[in-house]
């Protein structure tokens, strides 16, 4: 039988992007973790080369499917902006918590002011 190992991810970019300066293999090995915050969890050492390698600081990170906030958490480590989406608000509330953990993004530090408002996580009920 056919194993299940692998996820597909889709990395978006307005314009003509820049080719990184250290591209990043293809396929990114991770061990599974037990997605213990959202059934399709991402580890941040996954996300992080992905945002560096293709996002500038200050930039901004979509994530339109949230989840815990992996992407939104990873951005913010790395000084770029972030706007996560997630419909679930049970997953949405788990998001906002990790982000209040992590703490202020280091450009929020640099500049002694509060975060962009783009730096933002939306909660959007189904209908």
């Amino acid at each position: 039988m056919v194993r299940y190992q692998h996820e597909a991810a889709y990395l978006l970019a307005k314009g003509d992007p820049q080719e990184p300066r250290n591209p990043i293999s293809d396929v990114i090995p991770w061990r599974y973790t037990g997605n213990k915050l959202h059934p399709t969890q991402k580890p941040l050492s996954v996300l992080v080369p992905l945002i560096e390698s293709f996002s500038s600081p200050g930039g901004l990170v979509l994530d339109p499917f949230a989840g815990s906030g992996s992407t939104p958490v990873a951005a913010r480590a790395l000084g770029r902006r972030y706007l996560g989406i997630e419909l679930d608000a049970a997953h949405h509330a788990t998001a906002e918590r990790r982000l209040q953990q992590a703490g202020p993004s280091p450009a929020a530090i640099a500049r002694h002011s509060a975060p962009s408002m783009l730096d933002d996580f939306l909660c959007a009920s189904r209908r």
